[in-house]
């Protein structure tokens, strides 16, 4: 066995040499032939709704197409996204792979709970899951993501920003198809089909990791080492979009993620030395169905949004230690989350400005074990009305006014909830290719139904009197463009008040989750840069220095409130790629440090900062067909990549693909 292994690190370190040997060898001379056209100022929808371009937003955004996105090397969104600046990554094993209802996360400016999430304007959370590991990259045009709290314009959920996922659009006239297949280490296996005739296109994408050991570590009662190990996952994606005609268009997804899980412990355990304790196998299916309707002044979306997670857990072992003869079945649930409404919204043009206006409807419904016996099932209904007055007061000035009401209604035991959240938002233009921003705005989150009430068996115990939490948010920002560079700054401020968390318990020999309010809050400075070269190079990097601390208060005799650090105070992250006739390479990292791991029972500690590490080469073989190499972790590094336990980043990996198109 150990043979084995070393032939697979060998194997291994000879990939990564031929991508870095690649990377080396290309960038030896220039660029020759024809560059693709370069956007130096892209065009931003979400930040306000309508099309304006990214230096006249009063907002931090960054915009990634699709070509941006297969240079990290990702096949998902949520890898892509790890690469992001500003964007704290949170895996809970390879391929962001789900462990029950904790999905990996992308955390914006210290927000655990702050992503909202959108599938073209479509709220995509559902109960505060999003699971972007399931989204592969292969139907998405680009990705805007919105920092700062913007729940005026998007509503609940949005107290760290917003995530707009813009899916391709079927076009007339084309006919296209393509394929793809991929195979790596540790089990890895990918296959696309991706087929585009006219008004309708369709893909389809499967992705499979093997077993890999020792993902995650705790520790038991008896101060035995525990370790988490995924026993191959499995996901299938399918996408299908059509075009009525220029104004109606409609996308239909479907998700299904299979993760498989053992626990066993690391030193073992009298009979059980080497056996798995306990079998977990968790299956995920969403289903997210969309209408657009798009004219010169009015947009909206009718949606249908459900998920269900069944889950069921063996355990190999009694609480004394002795193996038992037949398995137990220990957990056994089917949980089912489920969104419909629609958002609507008019556009008037004003001689020196413009007028939003638009209206939301959304009927959620949790039901969170239909194995059970008891009617613990919930729902309400959401509503809004939102507006925006933009108005340009000179040449150089803008001033944008944004207001929201958002209230509930039909909730159980009348757990009803409104709110009113306003911003404000001034722009400065130097120059065409320069402004400087100020903005101050609030937010608001309601609390989810998982949050409020307790699952029958769970250990996770809601608090139906949660209260909704609420910001303040300013930020400054200067936004300048000079002929191939790009660069942004942004110096940003929050406090949140009773921001909803969770705190664990020991209740004899068990762990118990309590959901509570707390408070927030966060300074930061954000530099952001890009440079595109006409010789072949362009290049990208990030540096983020900001504190999140969250108030913690406990009921222990003697007891003081305090302030406790989350995440990390510095974040650098970058890029390089490099392109000559048909080679291009890409090499990017993201570095987080000066960190701590929160557990939700105890004081944050310190903890070795990450290093997230990819490379990616792509090799055009002709028109139809390119060869591309991606390495993931490229330094092999076991970093932790949770936190609020021990999630270790998955060992360096490599996956080889191939694509056609006819």
């Amino acid at each position: 066995m150990n043979l084995l292994n070393q032939k697979k690190k060998n194997h291994l370190k000879k990939i990564i040499a031929i991508g870095l040997s690649t990377l080396a060898v290309s960038s030896l001379g220039y660029a020759s032939g024809v560059e693709d056209e370069y956007e130096l100022d892209t065009v931003v929808v979400t930040a306000q709704r309508y099309e304006k371009k990214d230096i006249d937003v009063a907002a931090s955004t960054d915009v990634y197409t699709a070509e941006d996105l297969h240079r990290t090397g990702a096949r998902n969104v949520q890898q892509a996204l790890s690469m992001a600046t500003g964007l704290v990554y949170e895996a809970k094993g390879p391929g962001g792979v789900t462990n029950s209802t904790m999905t990996s996360k992308i955390i914006i400016r210290g927000v655990e709970k702050g992503t909202l999430v959108l599938i073209n304007g479509t709220p995509l959370n559902l109960r505060g899951l999003y699971n972007l590991e399931d989204i592969p990259l292969e139907s998405i045009e680009r990705i805007e993501v919105v920092k700062g709290g913007g729940s005026v314009l998007y509503g609940s959920e949005a107290t760290g920003g917003v995530i707009n996922i813009i899916t391709k659009k079927s076009k007339q006239n084309i006919s296209r198809t393509t394929i793809s297949t991929g195979f790596g280490n540790y089990g890895q296996e990918n296959y696309n089909l991706n087929v585009q005739e006219n008004k309708v296109g369709f893909s389809y994408t499967y992705d499979k990791w093997g077993e890999v050991n020792g993902v995650s570590q705790t520790q038991d009662t008896r101060n035995r080492t525990m370790e988490t190990n995924c026993n191959n996952s499995e996901k299938n994606n399918f996408t299908l979009n059509y075009s009525f005609d220029d104004k109606w268009d409609m996308v239909y997804m479907h998700d299904e993620a299979l993760n498989r899980r053992s626990t066993s412990f690391a030193d073992g355990w009298e009979d059980l030395s080497g056996t798995d304790q306990i079998q977990r196998r968790h299956k995920f299916t969403k289903d997210f169905l969309q209408f657009n309707y798009k004219s010169d002044d009015v947009t909206g979306n009718v949606f249908y949004n459900a998920n269900s997670l069944d889950s069921t857990a063996y355990t190999f072992y009694t609480t004394a230690g002795k193996k038992n003869k037949v398995p137990t079945l220990s957990t056994n649930t089917l949980e089912k989350n489920r969104t419909s409404g629609f958002d609507v919204q008019k556009v008037w043009e004003q001689e020196n400005g413009k007028i939003l206006f638009g209206t939301t409807y959304q009927n959620e419904v949790y039901k969170p074990n239909l194995r059970s016996s008891a009617d613990q099932n919930r729902s309400r209904n959401n509503f809004s009305v939102y507006g925006q007055w933009e108005t340009e007061l000179n040449d150089s000035d803008t001033f944008t006014l944004s207001g929201r009401e958002s209230w509930t209604t039909g909730a159980d035991e009348d757990k009803n909830f409104n709110n009113f959240s306003a911003q404000g938002q001034f722009l400065h233009k130097i120059n065409e290719d320069e402004s400087i921003y100020a903005s101050i705005g609030q937010s608001f989150v309601m609390p989810t139904f998982g949050q409020m009430y307790s699952k029958e068996g769970s250990i996770v115990i809601g608090n139906a009197d949660l209260r909704p939490q609420t910001g303040m948010h300013y930020e400054l920002g200067w936004k300048k463009n000079h002929e191939d560079h790009k660069w942004r700054v942004a110096l940003f401020n929050y406090t949140i008040k009773d921001n909803i968390s969770s705190s664990a318990q020991k209740v004899g020999s068990e762990t118990w989750y309590y959901y509570m309010n707390e408070d927030l809050r966060n300074t930061g400075i954000e530099l952001s840069a890009e440079v595109k070269e006409n010789n072949g190079w362009s290049y990208n990097y990030g540096v983020v220095y900001n504190n999140p601390e969250s108030k913690f208060s406990t009921d222990k005799p003697g007891a003081k409130t305090y302030w406790d650090r989350n995440y990390g105070r510095w974040q650098l992250n970058g890029g390089v790629t490099y392109q000559k006739e048909q080679w291009t390479a890409s090499l990017m990292m993201n570095y987080l440090a000066d960190r701590v791991i929160t557990p939700s029972s105890e004081h944050s500690y310190k903890v070795k900062p990450y290093l997230l590490a990819n490379l990616n080469v792509d090799y055009q073989i002709d028109d139809e067909s390119t060869l591309s190499l991606s390495v993931e972790n490229l330094f092999n590094r076991k970093d932790i990549i949770s936190h609020a336990s021990e999630t270790f980043a998955t060992p360096a990996n490599y996956m080889l693909k191939y694509k056609r198109t006819f």
